[in-house]
């Protein structure tokens, strides 16, 4: 029947906002997973240049990919 159905949903609401509090205290953080975002946008590429050329600088060098 419907009244045996329903009596699980108040704990369950409880639990889910409990959870919900510990989000606004502890918000996700970002991932940080290799995943794809996407094309590279030019000023993406111009930021990546100036810190490939100040690494370079101080003796390190980063290849860019060959895509094979």
């Amino acid at each position: 029947t419907f009244t045996e159905s329903t009596w699980a949903v108040v704990p369950a609401n409880e639990s889910v906002q409990k959870l919900m509090k510990t989000y606004v205290e502890y918000p996700p953080r970002k991932l940080q997973s290799e995943t794809y975002a996407g094309p590279i946008t030019l000023t993406q590429y111009q930021r990546f240049k100036y810190v490939r050329d100040a690494l370079a600088k101080d003796g390190f060098n980063l290849s860019l990919p060959s895509g094979n």
